[in-house]
């Protein structure tokens, strides 16, 4: 056993780190990056907790640490509405292993002023080890604080950054980090992690549409259904086919969190490369939701080519504006009229 097993794959990632720490030549400021799902906060957690010589947090993505934290908190007085909507500024393991958060969906930069002032203050008895998640939603004030800080990092501390989206990381602070890139994991590796936990979904199907992503492929496999792939199709189709198109969208993007509009934005762009490949005659195996192939092949007549190529300039428009936080009703009201002009135009 070690503090890796929970991460399918990533083996070369795993050894790599596990002789660094071994050699006690480990940088302080380490950048995990690499699409959601592939296992970055697993291995974040599991360095840390071979940094530290025990288990910190939980694997697997510290779901048993954040349902214990949950459960002092509801017993502390607080509704489980608030705890939903918003963490703790930081999540803290005795004393030596910190983890931060998006607070609702943004990384503030007093969390990051809190850990200096009250926990890294003053000298450790041995390593410490911070973990800052999803660092594409900080701002530019957040990201400055935090280049200050691993320009210069406190005595045996370390950070590890993970993000899903590099290209929005400040030049300044991939410098001076130790970039770590995760990459899909092969068809095989995945199907025995899978088969092993006791998975019996349809795992053929999810490997298929799942390209090498653990995480999204087991989803697949035991839930047969991703809420935003779903989601993404339902708007082709109500552009190609309901005279509502502008409501009905407004209406089932509205309470939509501003990560999931994200997360909209990446299925509408491979639903689309689907649809665009059908049109070229591809077979299932080319197709990247080969599951919804039925559907898309009902939109066809509905949508050119040359609106469907526009389904991708506008999804990472849209996924730029929400980046800058854009109200998001405006965000999705203006992809859809987009949208909508694009195929009406043909």
């Amino acid at each position: 056993m070690t503090y890796f097993d929970s991460i399918i794959g990533q083996d070369s990632i795993k050894a790599h780190l596990s002789e660094l720490v071994s050699r006690n030549a480990l940088p302080h400021s380490l950048l995990f990056y690499g699409e959601a799902g592939l296992g970055k906060l697993d291995m974040a957690i599991g360095l840390a907790s071979l940094l530290l010589g025990r288990q910190v947090f939980s694997q697997p993505k510290g779901e048993s640490y954040l349902a214990d934290v949950k459960g002092a908190r509801l017993a502390n007085g607080e509704t489980e509405k608030r705890i939903e909507a918003e963490g703790l500024p930081i999540y803290m393991d005795k004393g030596d292993a910190f983890w931060i958060r998006p607070m609702k969906t943004t990384l503030k930069v007093e969390q990051w002023y809190s850990l200096l002032q009250d926990h890294l203050s003053v000298a450790g008895n041995g390593n410490r080890v911070v973990i800052v998640e999803d660092f594409h939603t900080a701002n530019a004030v957040m990201a400055n604080a935090m280049l200050k800080t691993i320009e210069e990092p406190p005595e045996q501390v370390y950070f590890i950054i993970i993000t899903n989206k590099i290209n929005t990381v400040l030049p300044t602070i991939v410098s001076r980090c130790m970039g770590v890139g995760f990459n899909s994991v092969d068809v095989d590796t995945i199907r025995t992690a899978l088969v092993a936990r006791g998975i019996t979904g349809d795992i053929e199907q999810a490997l298929l549409a799942g390209h090498g992503n653990p995480q999204l492929v087991e989803k697949l496999a035991t839930q047969g259904r991703i809420e935003m792939l779903e989601l993404a199709v339902k708007v082709m189709d109500m552009l190609a086919f309901e005279t509502r198109w502008f409501s009905m969208i407004s209406l089932a993007c509205e309470s939509l969190p501003r990560e999931s509009l994200t997360e909209l934005m990446h299925w509408l762009r491979l639903v689309s490369r689907d649809m665009m490949a059908l049109k070229m005659g591809a077979q299932d195996g080319q197709l990247q939701v080969p599951m919804y192939k039925t559907q898309l092949l009902r939109l066809l007549p509905r949508w050119s080519m040359q609106a469907l190529s526009q389904v991708i300039t506008e999804t990472l428009q849209a996924e730029r504006a929400l980046r800058l936080h854009i109200k998001t009703a405006l965000v999705v009201d203006g992809l859809s009229i987009a949208l909508h002009d694009a195929r009406e135009e043909d």
